[in-house]
């Protein structure tokens, strides 16, 4: 156990340094504000303050962590105070101020100001730790951090389940003709082909991700389909329902809900959603991922902790690989709104397909590339590698063609 002495035990200081000792580094730890207890102390200590106490590791603190309040930053003040930095990181401290927004109205890479001052493309936090405790070691030769494995998490997102199979003759016959205009005979000759159970529909993934024999999480869409971004099959389809069941038969399979582009903005559309999908399997969805990685702090949590979901895997940049929380640890989110830690379990992703492919322009043996960098990063730290592919972009087939061996470039590392 690691005594740590601090001026004040806020809510924000026992949560980051609980999550660097305790999450990270297995080390237990405990508290005092008391300068006279401390010095009695014989066991291992640290100061959290502006000046140390006699000769124990001292970490310089600056005043966010003894803040109540949202108010923009300074963060050039405070980049020596790397407590500060994570707990900054960790809350998404820097979306509950202005910035920058995309097309789709959300927090990303290009509008991070911390990426000019720290590396986001590798688990900072966790590397942070693990400098923390050999710094610690060097003074405390008997200290001992709890050994944690690699682990890798697959998720896939459903947003189309078939190209071809299952849809109205109406979708059918408007694909077909676009495809004559523009002479695509060999993919007019394909999609009849489906059509006439000849050839399996080319998104339908899901045999060949059963023979990987690979624990996977599903992010199933139940929206309506009512706008552009939500283009699914009706929950109310028989064989779109056929298929979500058959996914959760799979002992490996995990099924969350995956909420629509416009339940971001509304819980009750968000509320439907997840009544339907839990209807339909006859038990509580506890897990989700944001449509787009549409995250909106504090809303979308708020709205998701109110919905009864338990863990979320939306927290990563939707334009770059790399840790928008600055860190590949599941931790629980901080809402510093009510500056207090909640019961929302966040599972932070560092890469997704359509990143790699639309947003950072790679090709496929350099997304290949990029894959391996970034689990061997994780890995380094024992870390959690969470990656967002899509069932259309394993399918190998049109705009993804070539892209199902950054897939398996993926699985290959992760072993």
């Amino acid at each position: 156990m690691i005594l740590i002495y601090v001026p004040e035990i806020t809510e924000r200081v026992e949560y980051v340094f609980s999550f660097v000792f305790e999450h990270i580094l297995g080390i237990p730890i405990r508290f005092t504000d008391s300068v006279s207890f401390f010095t009695e102390q014989k066991t291992p200590k640290i100061s959290y303050s502006d000046q140390s106490i006699e000769n124990e590791p001292h970490f310089v603190s600056c005043k966010l962590l003894f803040e109540n309040d949202i108010r923009k930053q300074h963060t050039d003040d405070w980049m020596q105070d790397p407590f500060s930095v994570s707990f900054y990181l960790l809350s998404g401290y820097e979306e509950y101020l202005p910035f920058e927004k995309d097309f789709h109205g959300r927090f990303s890479y290009n509008s991070s100001s911390l990426k000019e001052k720290i590396d986001m493309t590798i688990p900072w936090i966790d590397y942070f730790a693990f400098d923390v405790f050999n710094t610690l070691k060097k003074h405390y030769p008997e200290l001992e951090k709890k050994e944690r494995k690699f682990r890798f998490i697959n998720t896939l997102d459903i947003d189309h389940a078939w190209l071809y199979k299952n849809k109205t003759g109406t979708k059918n016959i408007r694909s077909l003709g676009k495809k004559l205009l523009h002479f695509e005979w060999k993919e007019i000759f394909n999609q009849i082909c489906v059509l006439l159970n000849t050839k399996p529909d080319p998104y339908s993934i899901y045999s060949y991700i059963e023979h990987l024999q690979l624990a996977t999480v599903y992010f199933i869409s139940c929206g309506r389909g009512k706008n552009k971004w939500d283009t699914n099959h009706s929950p109310k389809d028989r064989n779109y329902r056929k298929l979500i069941l058959e996914l959760d038969k799979n002992p490996l399979n995990t099924l969350g809900l995956h909420p629509s582009y416009n339940s971001n903005a509304r819980w009750d559309i968000l509320e439907e959603e997840k009544r339907e999908l839990e209807e339909l399997l006859n038990k509580k969805i506890i897990r989700s991922r944001q449509h787009f990685i549409k995250l909106k702090l504090p809303k979308t949590y708020t709205n998701l902790i109110n919905s009864g979901i338990q863990k979320d895997f939306s927290m990563g940049f939707q334009d770059h690989t790399g840790f928008r929380a600055g860190t590949c640890t599941p931790f629980y989110w901080f809402d510093l709104s009510e500056n207090k830690i909640s019961r929302l379990k966040v599972y932070p992703f560092c890469v997704m397909d359509v990143t790699l492919k639309n947003y950072m322009k790679l090709s496929v043996e350099e997304a290949k590339d990029k894959i391996t960098d970034l689990v061997r990063t994780v890995k380094k730290v024992q870390g959690t590698f969470i990656s967002i592919f899509h069932n259309d972009s394993i399918s190998d087939h049109g705009e993804w063609k070539g892209w199902r061996q950054v897939y398996e470039r993926l699985i290959e590392e992760s072993k």
